[in-house]
C-alpha cells in the first residue's frame, strides 16, 4: 500500500504534514512517498518540480534515465542523483592520493627484490629483476572504486553535463588517473574498500563518497532498523534544494556563502568574532537575497525573516533586501514589502512561478525556463 504525503509547513488533525522534506520510505509492502507541495495528484504525473530541482542541483538528466521517483525502488535509484555532488565535494581536496604497492620486473630496481617472483619469472636470468615498490599514486583502491562507480552509472544512466563543466571535468580526471581499471576486478576493489575505509579527517568528503560508491556498486538500499523491522528510504531537505537551485541561476552575479565550509560569511560585529551567512548577496549591486521555501504568495514577510534580512542589509550597507520563494500563483515580479526608516533601505519579495497543470516533463521544463528568465530580469530591476 502506498501513502502519499506533501511537504508543507503546518500540521492538521486529519493529515500528516512533513515539513520541508521530500522523499520515499518503505517497510515491507508499506510505502510512504513525500512529494513537494507542487505535486499535482489530479494530473497523475510525476513530481516535476522535485525532478527539476534534482536535475539542476545534482547535475543529472532525469528525462534520459530510468530513475522514477514513483517506482518501488525509487529510494535506490536516487543514490545515483547523489553521486555527482558527493564527487564534486570530495574533489575540492584534489584527486585522492596514497601509497600503493606496485610490482615491477625490469632492470631499474627501486625497491626490495621479490625473490620468489624473481625465480619464477626470470629463470634463466635475462637482465630483469622482479621487485616491489611502495609509491605515492593517484591510482589506488579508492580512485578505482570511484572509477567502477562511474562506469556502472554511465552504463545505466545518461548524464547531462552540458551545463555542469565541473562534474564532467571531475569524472574525466578520475578516469585519467585510473589507467589500471579492469571491469572484472570490481568485486576485489569493493572488498578492499570495505575493509579499508578512509580514516584521515582531512578526507572526510572522500569517506562519504566511498560509502556512497559502495552502496551503488552493491546495489544496496538506504535503511535503518533491524531485520524485518528495517525501513528503507531517502529523505531530502527541499528547502536546501531550493536554495542550491537558486544558486544555479544566480552564481555569476551573487555571492553564495557556504556555512558548512565557512566561506564568504560576513562579520556581524566589529568587536566580536561572529560570522553570519546570508543566502545570497551582491556588494556591487548592494542587494541581499534570502531563499525561503515558503508559501508567501498571499502573506507578508514574517517577523523572524524580516529581522534577519534587515540585519544583513545593515551590515552589508545594502540598499535592498528580499526573499526569493517558489510561487503557486501567476504573479511574477518585485513585490514591495516596505521602506525602512533610520538608515533607509527597502524590503521586497520575489516569486518564481512554478508551472501548474502540465502533463509532461518537457512542457514543465519549457515553462519554468521561461519563468527563470523573468525572475532573473525582475531581480535586476530591484
Amino acid at each position: 500500500m502506498v501513502k502519499t504525503l506533501y511537504s508543507k509547513n503546518t500540521i492538521l488533525k486529519s493529515q500528516i504534514r512533513s515539513g520541508n522534506v521530500v522523499g520515499v520510505m518503505k517497510k515491507g509492502a508499506e510505502e510512504v512517498r513525500i512529494h513537494s507541495r507542487f505535486y499535482d495528484p489530479i494530473m497523475e504525473t510525476d513530481d516535476f518540480f522535485l525532478k527539476y530541482l534534482l536535475h539542476k542541483v545534482l547535475s543529472m538528466n532525469v528525462i534520459s534515465t530510468n530513475v522514477n521517483t514513483d517506482s518501488d525502488d525509487s529510494y535506490h535509484d536516487l543514490l545515483a542523483f547523489m553521486f555527482p555532488i558527493y564527487l564534486n565535494l570530495a574533489m575540492e581536496k584534489g584527486v585522492y592520493k596514497e601509497y600503493v604497492k606496485n610490482k615491477y620486473n625490469d632492470a631499474n630496481v627501486k625497491g626490495p627484490i621479490n625473490i620468489a617472483r624473481h625465480i619464477k619469472s626470470d629463470t634463466p636470468f635475462m637482465g630483469r629483476i622482479a621487485y616491489d615498490a611502495r609509491e605515492y599514486s593517484y591510482d589506488n583502491h579508492l580512485t578505482q572504486l570511484i572509477r567502477h562507480t562511474i562506469e556502472k552509472l554511465n552504463s545505466e544512466y545518461i548524464y547531462d553535463f552540458s551545463s555542469d563543466f565541473l562534474t564532467r571535468a571531475n569524472m574525466q580526471n578520475i578516469i585519467h588517473e585510473t589507467p589500471n581499471y579492469i571491469r572484472i576486478e570490481r568485486f576485489e576493489v569493493l572488498s578492499d574498500n570495505f575493509a579499508n575505509p578512509v580514516r584521515h579527517g582531512y578526507y572526510q568528503e572522500y569517506y562519504l563518497l566511498q560509502k556512497l560508491c559502495i552502496q551503488i556498486l552493491n546495489e544496496e538500499k538506504i535503511g535503518f532498523g533491524n531485520e524485518d523491522d528495517e525501513v528503507h528510504g531517502i529523505i531530502i531537505d527541499v528547502a536546501w534544494l531550493w536554495e542550491e537551485y537558486l544558486n544555479t541561476l544566480l552564481t555569476e552575479k551573487f555571492i553564495h556563502p557556504e556555512n558548512k565550509n565557512s566561506q564568504y560569511g560576513i562579520k556581524l560585529f566589529s568587536d566580536m568574532n561572529t560570522t553570519v551567512y546570508p543566502d545570497f548577496y551582491s556588494k556591487n549591486r548592494r542587494v541581499v537575497l534570502d531563499a525561503k521555501y515558503k508559501k508567501l504568495d498571499e502573506k507578508g514577510i514574517n517577523r523572524e525573516d524580516r529581522y534577519q534580512i534587515i540585519s544583513y542589509l545593515h551590515v552589508l550597507k545594502a540598499n535592498k533586501a528580499g526573499i526569493a520563494f517558489p510561487s503557486e500563483l501567476g504573479q511574477m515580479g518585485i513585490q514591495r514589502a516596505g521602506q525602512l526608516k533610520g538608515f533607509g533601505g527597502s524590503l521586497f519579495k520575489l516569486p518564481l512561478k512554478i508551472p501548474q497543470r502540465v502533463s509532461t516533463y518537457d512542457e514543465f521544463v519549457s515553462l519554468i525556463k521561461n519563468n527563470e528568465k523573468i525572475f532573473f530580469s525582475k531581480l535586476f530591476e530591484v
